[in-house]
């Protein structure tokens, strides 16, 4: 499957879901900004300028088919962090949005093991969320698959929606996801070969590269499969080293020290998330080697989409990361479980949201997109 393929997908769903489901809803000062699906604006009501799902007369008729309705929402991350909490606040945006227009509430709870590894606890969550009937959980896990489908199965059996996120859902067949929707990315051509596809470019070709990597299992593999396809034309460009950073600053830190005493005429280091990017930044410049200024330099590149991370590119640390949606991805599963629960639409088995290199060039958009999220308080 071609880049142009992904690519144009990811369009017609952003469209898809632009006309289908609710884009603009009443602003209030902790909720509202311009995105990709409508804007506000300066002095006016939203309820007359944003881009709306339908008139006032099918909001009355969604409103009562809500009915005061109270969804029970879980929110199961792997692990706690940055990434994780932007994405919290992107589903903080739509229940709001919802709850303003259609007079839906939400009971919402978090709850995130103490390390990626910790899967026991993830799954005990679940099983208490099951039995307390929330009608809808949101889960990444870094579980096994299997062992974790039949997690999932048994929730589904029990009456309580799975929806899983930010999962390499590309990597198995749609038939074996035991869950209403799989709401994220392909890891593979969304972000890894969006990588490689960066390296090449800036390097035009040729150059050494040390990967930063992650825990071993589906996300480390979709992503390194992506970047090698991508960089697999341009014989010149070469990885000359790897070690594991396990998804946090200080390992990737860590890492990156070791692997540039070996490797100090580096070109360019990868870090597979955001947070071991950053560490990697940190130990170029505690080596005293140049950061990539544009024209020379050592490149650091991520993927996430962090507030941090984007603070790091405004001051010229971090070279580029790709935003892999975490906003939209919380914004998509609240719009799901209110299309499939409330409304009884179905949705795409597989729904992938768009993601973008961003670097010095783009990063006042997707900062200012992150900051209103994270700004937003879930309304009580």
């Amino acid at each position: 499957m071609s880049i142009r393929k992904i690519s144009m997908k990811s369009a017609m769903v952003v469209a898809l879901i632009t006309t289908l489901l609710l884009a603009g809803c009443e602003s209030t000062s902790e909720s509202s900004a311009v995105s990709g699906t409508g804007a506000t604006k300066a002095g006016s009501s939203s309820s007359s300028t944003s881009y709306q799902w339908g008139d006032k007369n099918f909001e009355d008729f969604v409103s009562k088919a809500a009915k005061g309705r109270t969804l029970k929402i879980g929110f199961a991350p792997p692990a706690a962090s940055e990434f994780y909490d932007i994405v919290e606040h992107g589903a903080n945006t739509m229940m709001n949005e919802l709850s303003s227009r259609f007079g839906v509430k939400f009971e919402y709870e978090m709850a995130a093991p103490s390390e990626h590894q910790a899967v026991e606890a993830q799954v005990s969550t679940i099983e208490n969320w099951t039995a307390q009937k929330f009608d809808a959980i949101m889960v990444s896990s870094a579980g096994d698959f299997d062992a974790m489908n039949s997690v999932y199965q048994k929730a589904m059996d029990a009456g309580t929606a799975i929806y899983m996120f930010n999962m390499p859902a590309e990597m198995w067949k749609e038939s074996d996801l035991k869950a209403v929707s799989a709401i994220g990315y392909n890891n593979h051509y969304q972000s890894g070969y969006l990588v490689g596809q960066y390296a090449a470019k800036k390097l035009n070709g040729k150059g050494k590269i040390l990967l930063i990597w992650g825990l071993p299992g589906h996300w480390s593999t979709a992503r390194k499969e992506g970047f090698l396809e991508a960089i697999k034309p341009y014989p010149e460009l070469q990885v000359v080293g790897e070690q594991r950073g396990d998804y946090v600053r200080d390992k990737g830190m860590q890492a990156a020290e070791n692997l540039l005493q070996a490797h100090p005429d580096v070109n360019l280091i990868y870090g597979e998330n955001e947070e071991m990017a950053q560490g990697a930044t940190q130990a170029v410049e505690a080596r005293g080697l140049k950061l990539w200024d544009g024209k020379e330099g050592i490149i650091t590149i991520g993927a996430d989409g962090l507030k941090s991370g984007y603070e790091s590119i405004s001051k010229g640390k971090l070279t580029a990361t790709v935003n892999v949606g975490p906003v939209d991805m919380g914004r998509e599963f609240i719009k799901a479980v209110f299309m499939n629960e409330v409304l009884g639409y179905t949705v795409d088995k597989i729904l992938n949201v768009p993601t973008a290199v961003v670097d010095k060039s783009n990063v006042d958009v997707a900062a200012a997109y992150t900051d209103w999220a994270l700004n937003t308080k879930l309304k009580k």
